[in-house]
């Protein structure tokens, strides 16, 4: 069995593919939001996935780090990947990445003095996977004067950071960006995308995206830069998400490692790149379905945990009171095969 724990309203990220296929963890996976894991006081005994974690605060990543200690000690033998204590915020994991010589650029806070920095530079939020909240600011006075327009409370350090840019335009001139998603110890390529546009997102609405399923795929097939993906992932200290980089000078520089990756559905992208889709989803639940493979004995029992504290909001939605139906009746290891028939019959 394996746990995977997200927020509550960025599950998507792995139920938008677990509720709407056929695979082999159906009645093998557990789905629980962050809320649920401090304030169960039983908790499965299963692998463990902690998701999402740049969305916690600080209050709440304590909260989360003290009861898998208390998880810990009840079940010492149930494996835990991206352990928050170790992951720390977006700013630990990129300055490991430059310590360790992965990247050469820096993201670093606001307050940093503007003089110390490599133009140009853009301002990003540290907690959120939206991009850039700035245009690229090519002096410190350009960059005092998008600081000087936040709100105060960000301008003191709050959620904004700023990073050094990056050239990643490839041979064509086009900016391009790839991704490897990690899961335990297994790495597959999982995007190779190419914009017109400096921000490269690879979002098929978006204009300035230049499709290339043919060469995507064949990336996809590979085992290309993987070495150097692994000991990017392996400096971060994360286990589980997808890395998404470009080559700069025939080196990966790592733009960012999201721990709450979304598997896309190959039904809801366009038909010319329907099969990369479909090979990253594969790799995915095979290598999920081998994590879960590697739980302990008898995991489809809960334990009595401690430290279990808060209360959980009521949900009167239909999804909400299907999962409170399936955790009374003992039933939520079945709960991606349930919500897949609603979807069917588009209940939810």
């Amino acid at each position: 069995m394996i746990t995977f724990v997200a927020t509550a309203n960025h599950q998507y990220a792995v139920r938008d593919v677990l509720e709407t296929r056929k695979h082999p963890l159906h009645g093998r996976i557990f789905i629980l939001s962050y809320n649920e894991f401090v304030a169960f006081r039983r908790l499965p005994r299963s692998t463990y996935v902690f998701t999402d974690l740049e969305r916690l605060n600080a209050a709440e990543t304590r909260l989360v780090e003290a009861r898998i200690d208390a998880l810990r000690q009840t079940c010492p033998d149930c494996e835990m990947l991206n352990m928050p204590a170790q992951i720390g915020t977006r700013l630990d994991i990129m300055r490991r990445l430059h310590e360790a010589g992965i990247n050469d650029f820096r993201m670093l806070p606001i307050t940093t003095d503007p003089e110390a920095l490599r133009y140009p530079v853009f301002l990003r939020c540290e907690d959120d996977h939206e991009g850039p909240k700035s245009d690229l600011l090519h002096s410190p006075q350009e960059l005092q004067d998008a600081i000087a327009t936040l709100a105060p409370c960000d301008r003191e350090g709050g959620r904004f950071v700023v990073t050094e840019y990056v050239d990643a335009r490839n041979a064509d001139g086009l900016h391009e960006k790839r991704s490897y998603t990690r899961v335990g110890s297994r790495l597959f390529p999982s995007a190779l995308d190419q914009s017109k546009a400096w921000v490269c997102k690879g979002e098929y609405t978006d204009p300035a995206t230049v499709p290339i399923p043919d060469r995507e795929l064949a990336f996809l097939k590979s085992d290309i830069d993987e070495a150097a993906l692994r000991a990017a992932f392996d400096a971060a200290k994360i286990e589980y998400g997808r890395a998404d980089y470009a080559l700069v000078g025939g080196r990966p520089q790592i733009f960012e490692i999201n721990t709450n990756p979304w598997i896309e559905p190959p039904e809801q992208v366009p038909g010319e790149a329907r099969a990369g889709a479909e090979h990253i989803v594969n790799a995915w639940l095979d290598a999920v379905a081998k994590l879960a493979d590697q739980a302990p004995a008898s995991s489809s029992t809960w334990l009595e945990v401690p430290r279990a504290i808060g209360k959980l909001p009521r949900c009167l939605s239909r999804r909400g009171a299907t999962h409170s139906m399936l955790r009374g009746l003992r039933q939520l290891h079945n709960e991606t095969k349930t919500m897949r028939w609603l979807r069917r019959l588009h209940i939810i």
